[in-house]
């Protein structure tokens, strides 16, 4: 995750405590505040409304990175002990993410134990190389996209190599009619990460959602398998993963 989308995930999620935050995410948005903190410190009222502008963005950020550790985020209070309290809080928020699932959510890396996505076993020989092809989960059987609701209505799309986009952009390869309500350009893709597909939010107006109604961060890998429902902007656009 690079510094901008770092700080707009961090603004996008303002006062959201629940969830898990990256390292990147958490460090970027770090040195972005101390950036513009420095700077308006020739300013002072400026400085000061920057301050609390930036108080709970800066307390959610930790909280979710602490959750990132497999940490409540309660440990944020260490900081009200003078100078050992603080040294404790930034080496937690150094550690990586905890592999797989916890109880604060999904790993936000996409990757469970040994760098292989729990939800699928785990893989313990190491990382697999990023966009590895999709291997058949059945015989004669591969991953692909069927659309339930909406102008694509009953057509299925196989989930290559090279993954899928979506959008009204001609560039992509599931191309749905421009003006379709709640559809950006281009709006999200599925790709392959660690061998495993998982669907990612391309920065669209109106947010890619799961079936259960969650929105996906943008640029936030979400694991996906056979029977994992997505929609586009709203419910009239309506996909499912398959096996074919």
């Amino acid at each position: 995750m690079g510094m901008g989308d770092a700080i707009k995930n961090v603004f996008k999620n303002y006062m959201n405590f629940d969830g898990r935050a990256r390292r990147s995410e958490f460090w970027y948005f770090m040195l972005f505040n101390g950036l513009v903190s420095t700077v308006l410190m020739l300013i002072l009222p400026l400085w000061a409304i920057w301050q609390l502008a930036a108080l709970i963005p800066t307390l959610t950020v930790s909280w979710r990175r602490l959750h990132d550790t497999g940490r409540s985020g309660a440990y944020w209070c260490l900081n009200f002990l003078p100078i050992v309290g603080s040294i404790l809080f930034i080496i937690m928020c150094t550690e990586d993410s905890k592999p797989g699932d916890n109880v604060y959510g999904p790993n936000p890396k996409g990757i469970g134990a040994g760098g292989y996505p729990a939800q699928f076993g785990g893989y313990n020989g190491g990382t697999m190389p990023v966009n590895t092809p999709p291997q058949p989960r059945q015989q004669n059987s591969f991953l692909g996209v069927r659309c339930l609701a909406g102008p694509l209505q009953g057509q299925t799309y196989t989930v290559g190599t090279q993954g899928l986009s979506f959008g009204t952009d001609v560039s992509n390869m599931v191309r749905l009619p421009a003006g379709t309500p709640g559809v950006s350009r281009v709006h999200c893709a599925i790709r392959w990460q660690q061998g495993v597909p998982v669907l990612v939010d391309l920065g669209s107006t109106y947010g890619t959602f799961m079936g259960d109604e969650r929105r996906l961060p943008r640029e936030y890998p979400e694991r996906v398998a056979a029977g994992s429902r997505f929609y586009l902007g709203g419910r009239g656009v309506l996909f499912e993963i398959v096996n074919i």
